[in-house]
């Protein structure tokens, strides 16, 4: 299902329970949002919005029965951090924390507000459950990539890209665990694939510019574009360097891709939207966080642009694009 579709279905469905039938009983509820994204990306609508509509399926109205502090930090940490103490402030009954930065920020402020994340890997390694069953503490929520999944995109890009023979798997590495478990992974990937591959660790734009840069000044390069808030932050960036650098990219998250990036492997940000809303109903409804075990992604989807593979000069297979959920033509 396309997001339009998904985004229509969501809305005929909330037109089905009229307003009138949650009319406004005490006090609104309180939800907080904190989004690392900016309020510009172009995966950040389609999360709030259909976070809010799943919410009023489940009779959760804004200004009705709740009430939403919604933050977009735009991937800046001074915004992060005044963003969660205003929503704190705000004394929310539930907060949904967006990928790592979002949901450590949390963290660190609250052990007892429940906190429901989505985007975030190796939640146990990384910290933030005690065990995906018994979560332990005020965290829970959905983890959408395992590291075994740098596989799959490497695959991709040599099924995209034969005559790649290097490829360099960017990230931010202050998450030390999640950045070893990454580079552990690319390692066992690349056997028999004929690919040397290495993470790579960025910060920010411009040390993007200079990895990119640099991996394009040998033939046969190609770009892995690894989850996580700064890849995710600076996406048109990379995508723009990938085209002037003439580098073949596979991304994590399709947004990249449909703003001129090569190919994603990628799994549904509308899905992880709409079963975070499904925890927040149930804890505004009196469940408890040990209750609701972190769960992983259930659908993944292959997005393709031809156009930007034919810029590249790739001829891609028939077997790959019968094979591609969505190809942008």
């Amino acid at each position: 299902m396309r997001r339009r579709e998904f985004i229509a279905a969501m809305g005929g469905a909330a037109a089905a329970f009229p307003a009138s039938s949650w009319a406004q009983q005490g006090p609104l509820r309180r939800l907080g949002v904190l989004l690392v994204y900016g309020e510009q990306h172009p995966d950040a609508p389609l999360m709030v919005g259909t976070l809010k509509d799943s919410l009023q399926r489940l009779g959760w109205i804004e200004g009705q029965t709740l009430a939403i502090d919604l933050r977009y930090a735009g991937g800046q940490p001074e915004l992060v951090r005044r963003y969660t103490d205003e929503i704190l402030a705000h004394k929310p009954e539930v907060v949904f924390a967006q990928g790592v930065v979002g949901a450590a920020a949390m963290q660190r402020a609250t052990n007892t507000v429940p906190v429901v994340f989505i985007q975030v890997q190796d939640p146990v390694g990384g910290g933030f459950v005690s065990s995906l069953s018994r979560p332990g503490a005020n965290l829970t929520g959905f983890t959408n990539f395992e590291y075994s999944f740098v596989g799959k995109w490497l695959e991709l890009l040599k099924e995209l890209s034969p005559r790649t023979t290097r490829a360099l798997a960017i990230i931010n590495p202050d998450n030390h665990a999640r950045f070893a478990g990454y580079s552990a992974a690319l390692e066992r990937a690349t056997l028999g694939l004929g690919i040397q591959a290495t993470a790579g660790g960025v910060h920010d734009g411009p040390a993007i510019e200079r990895a990119l840069v640099s991996l394009a000044q040998t033939p046969n390069g190609g770009l892995l574009v690894l989850p996580d808030a700064t890849t995710g932050l600076h996406g048109k960036l990379i995508v723009d360097l990938a085209a002037q650098l003439g580098l073949p990219a596979v991304f994590a998250y399709s947004a990249p891709v449909r703003l001129g990036g090569l190919a994603a492997y990628t799994n549904s940000v509308a899905e992880d939207a709409q079963r975070a809303a499904g925890y927040i109903d149930r804890l505004l409804r009196g469940a408890k966080v040990s209750d609701l075990p972190v769960q992983a992604s259930e659908r993944f989807e292959t997005v393709i642009n031809l156009r930007t593979g034919a810029a590249l000069g790739l001829t891609i297979s028939p077997s790959l694009l019968a094979r591609a959920d969505e190809v942008i033509e």
